[in-house]
């Protein structure tokens, strides 16, 4: 595998942090939409801010004959949409890093589809970043020596 450039030290370690962040951040919203999903599946239920029943409440809902979800409030935030959105929007960062890291220090395209499954797979993104922090800051001390 060829090493990287030793002009590029700095791009890579801020590449590395903001890689380690989004991942972390990437990771919890993770968690949270499952949690929510688990919660919509097994009780037809989405959480819901500032609606009819309070500050912060699950709310029942039925489907259709089309599969149209409905029986939720009309006032108030859906909760349950908000965290999927905000988590495909980190993702988009997470991916950016991944990216980054990977064309900086010219890896294989394995690592770069493995460390991107890490943030569709639960729990995935926990571990990748620990592995591939290691990795790449291996790869930097070679580099430094």
């Amino acid at each position: 595998m060829p090493s990287p450039l030793e002009t590029q030290l700095p791009a890579i370690k801020s590449t590395l942090k903001l890689y380690k962040i989004s991942s972390m951040v990437t990771g919890i919203f993770l968690l949270v939409i499952t949690t929510l999903f688990v919660l919509r599946l097994t009780l037809n239920s989405e959480l819901w801010a500032f609606g009819p029943h309070g500050f912060l409440a699950l709310e029942q809902f039925m489907v259709d004959d089309l599969g149209f979800k409905v029986g939720l409030p009309s006032t108030g935030l859906n909760l349950t949409s908000i965290a999927l959105i905000i988590h495909g929007w980190l993702y988009v960062f997470y991916l950016y890093t991944d990216f980054r890291l990977w064309t900086l220090l010219r890896w294989n395209f394995g690592r770069f589809i493995l460390i991107a499954a890490g943030g569709v797979v639960p729990l995935l993104s926990f571990f990748t970043e620990r592995h591939f922090a290691k990795v790449a800051a291996a790869q930097l001390s070679e580099v430094n020596h």
